[in-house]
């Protein structure tokens, strides 16, 4: 709950340091208000409109499956299994690494592409669910007998019984 709010602290924070590093007369100030003021207003109105959709953002990460939900006046929520994941992507900008937050985009083996985004934490997120993963598949091929390198050729299953 404290990223969104650390990112919108830091982003004012910035615009009012570079405000401060550059020299200008004062005949200067009335139109970098005229600037700041809409964008400002108009990063508040976004980051009201997004930050109940954060607060009701769901990940649940078992042993079998991830599933995440997402939204708040529309709901958007997706389920695939472990086995079926086939690449973990990471995504962090600038921003995001200097506040704590990116992207984790997991692929299926049908190429499908289910992005994660604005995950506190991400490279933690990213790691666990890639040692799961690979958790899972160690379990899986130890399971399996070994391959026979020399199989006997038998065609006595395709000859006539009689």
């Amino acid at each position: 709950m404290l990223t969104p709010i650390l990112g919108l602290l830091c982003t004012t924070a910035l615009i009012s340091q570079f405000l401060r590093a550059i020299p200008h007369p004062p005949e200067i100030h009335f139109p970098w208000l005229i600037f700041f003021i809409p964008v400002l207003a108009v990063g508040t109105a976004l980051f009201l409109l997004v930050l109940p959709t954060y607060l009701k953002s769901e990940i649940v990460l078992t042993d079998q499956r991830l599933k995440f939900r997402t939204g708040w006046l529309s709901l958007s929520s997706t389920e695939i299994l472990l086995s079926k994941i086939e690449t973990l992507t990471l995504r962090e900008p600038l921003l995001g690494r200097l506040v704590g937050y990116g992207t984790v985009a997991v692929i299926g083996t049908g190429g499908t592409v289910f992005p994660i985004h604005f995950l506190p934490k991400p490279e933690y997120f990213h790691r666990l669910l890639q040692t799961i993963i690979d958790a899972r598949q160690s379990v899986q091929t130890a399971h399996y007998p070994p391959v026979d390198s020399n199989p006997t050729l038998d065609d006595s299953r395709y000859m006539p019984k009689g």
